[in-house]
């Protein structure tokens, strides 16, 4: 009997014990009053206590199971916003808990696909819009070129703006296979420690020339420490390219130009600065985003595919380090991506022999 009872819910099993404790007082009630017939008084006694006890059973456990299969059917109907509520510490509560985690997990999941399908619907409508402007510009000159004959003078021009164009095509479908490859976690990278202060070095190398052919002061500010990070030297490379490209473009003749890296406690922060068109409050919270372009009617002819800083972001995020950014629309604007300063041996905690 005991375990039976321990096998039942607390509050059941209450009601059975009271059950039984009820019949036996009606019982012994009854044959007081009634001594010479022994028999029925058990039989009243006993309808009497299965009397309560379906209807303590039914306000236990039946009510409950009720008004959770009601609030399943409703779940089942989309609204998945729903708590189903039971504050009792039972099978039913754990039950109630369980359903509740699985609404959960089933609302987050669901949020989940319409945000993407949103984003997807999004990727569509901005890829045919990239997609189409060098096409149309491609199709008219080469319909210019044809019109006018091998002998037209504005022949190469024609020619030199379709390649231009080509390669801008390229670029949007480079940067749409590699931010495509980033999102589903399919690209990879080979992490070793690099130097951040010698790769940006190498790379403010290369940009020198640009820059003085735009009249450009640029400044290259490292210190003495190498600045080593665990990284992918090749990705890490392209975010400091695109942060050193987009501040070239935005940034007029005559202004200036700093990459600088330093070490903030634990983390290494290099960054890229300028003195130019600067970002407005209201795009910068979404100047990590695909496709977006500043003064859109204003610097869509400066070129890019709007894909490479939501790239760098990806890039950092794989790195497990973080990119950022300030600015100040017409007084310039500051990137700067931070990242761990990678252990060296001499860190390693001692071991006790």
């Amino acid at each position: 009997m005991a375990r039976f009872v321990e096998s039942l819910t607390p509050r059941l099993a209450a009601v059975l014990l009271l059950g039984l404790l009820l019949e036996e007082a009606l019982f012994l009630g009854l044959s007081g009053v009634a001594a010479a017939d022994a028999g029925w008084p058990r039989v009243v006694s006993t309808l009497a206590a299965l009397a309560v006890l379906t209807w303590a059973v039914d306000w236990a456990v039946m009510r409950r199971i009720r008004r959770l299969n009601r609030d399943l059917r409703e779940v089942a109907d989309g609204h998945l916003h729903l708590t189903l509520s039971s504050r009792a510490q039972d099978e039913v509560g754990e039950l109630t808990a369980s359903i509740n985690a699985l609404v959960t997990t089933l609302r987050d999941n669901y949020d989940e696909l319409r945000t993407n399908d949103e984003l997807r619907r999004r990727l569509v409508a901005n890829v045919s819009h990239e997609l189409r402007t060098p096409l149309t510009s491609i199709q008219g000159y080469l319909e210019t070129a044809r019109s006018a004959g091998p002998g037209s003078p504005d022949l190469q021009t024609n020619i030199e703006i379709c390649h231009r164009e080509t390669k801008r095509l390229a670029n949007l479908v480079q940067d749409l296979f590699q931010l495509s490859k980033l999102d589903t976690h399919q690209l990879e990278f080979h992490f070793e420690t690099v130097s951040v202060v010698e790769l940006a070095d190498q790379i403010g190398l290369a940009f020198e020339q640009r820059m003085e052919e735009k009249e450009i002061e640029f400044v290259r500010s490292f210190p003495d420490d190498p600045l080593e990070v665990v990284g992918d030297g090749n990705r890490l490379g392209q975010v400091i390219t695109n942060l050193l490209g987009n501040a070239a473009v935005f940034t007029r003749p005559g202004g200036r130009i700093e990459l600088a890296c330093e070490r903030r406690g634990d983390q290494v922060v290099c960054s890229v600065s300028d003195n130019g068109i600067g970002i407005a409050a209201k795009d910068l919270p979404h100047i990590f985003d695909s496709f977006f372009h500043l003064e859109k009617s204003r610097t869509r002819n400066l070129g890019g595919t709007g894909l490479g800083l939501a790239i760098c972001k990806a890039i950092m995020d794989a790195h497990g380090g973080e990119l950022l950014v300030e600015s100040r629309e017409g007084e310039g604007t500051r990137f700067w991506f931070e990242l761990a300063v990678a252990r060296q041996p001499d860190d390693e905690p001692a071991r006790g022999g």
